[in-house]
C-alpha cells in the first residue's frame, strides 16, 4: 500500500502530537506506526531535529531483549501544562 504524502509540517505537528499524547515515551518505530509511515532515515532526521530544538527528549534504554534503543517524550521545557 502506498504511503500517503503529507507536508512536512504535518507530518512534525502529528508526531509532536503522538508523543504528547502517551503516557509514556515512545521508540521510534511506535511514533512512526503512529503516522502510519515505515521507519526511514528522513522520518528519523525529523524525530532528531525535534530534540535538537527541545521539543522532544531523547533517552536510550535497554529493552527485554537485550537490544539498545531510543525513546522519545516531550521535553519538560515543552510540555505547557
Amino acid at each position: 500500500m502506498p504511503q500517503d504524502h503529507r507536508p512536512r509540517t504535518e507530518t512534525r505537528r502529528l508526531m509532536i502530537e503522538i508523543v504528547a499524547e502517551s503516557e509514556n515515551p515512545l521508540t521510534r518505530t511506535q511514533i512512526v506506526s503512529g503516522l502510519n509511515r515505515k521507519k526511514t532515515p528522513h522520518l528519523i532526521n525529523m524525530m532528531d531535529a525535534l530534540v535538537d530544538e527541545g521539543i522532544f527528549s531523547r533517552d536510550v534504554v535497554t529493552f527485554h531483549n537485550g537490544v539498545s534503543g531510543y525513546v522519545y517524550s516531550l521535553a519538560k521545557e515543552y510540555v505547557h501544562e
